[in-house]
């Protein structure tokens, strides 16, 4: 899986943020996102039109791994909101390996 970090909206005192995903891989896969920011409060994180995954939180940022499998070639897209958080995350990745787009 690959990943491209985004800010789709910036807003007074918070934004929403994606991370896209594509499976380059030739088998159907689950995938985990890890973002770190140092500061800020998520208010919610979801995925459009499939079941929802596990958000594990931690002191600066989140970790939410996979409601369903993506099948070869497809793609999916992770939404959050953060609140008193820097745009740019400190960390992103794709099941450890490093987001583009930062």
């Amino acid at each position: 899986m690959t990943g491209r970090y985004r800010v789709v909206q910036s807003f007074d005192g918070g934004f929403i943020g994606e991370v896209s995903m594509v499976n380059r891989s030739a088998r159907s896969r689950g995938w985990t996102v890890r973002l770190e920011f140092g500061a800020g409060r998520l208010v919610t994180t979801w995925v459009e039109g499939v079941p929802q995954g596990t958000v594990r939180q931690f002191d600066g940022g989140f970790t939410y791994v996979s409601g369903v499998d993506v099948r070869p070639g497809g793609s999916v897209s992770l939404r959050f909101h953060l609140e008193r958080a820097p745009s740019t995350p400190r960390e992103c990745t794709v099941d450890g390996v490093r987001c583009s787009g930062l």
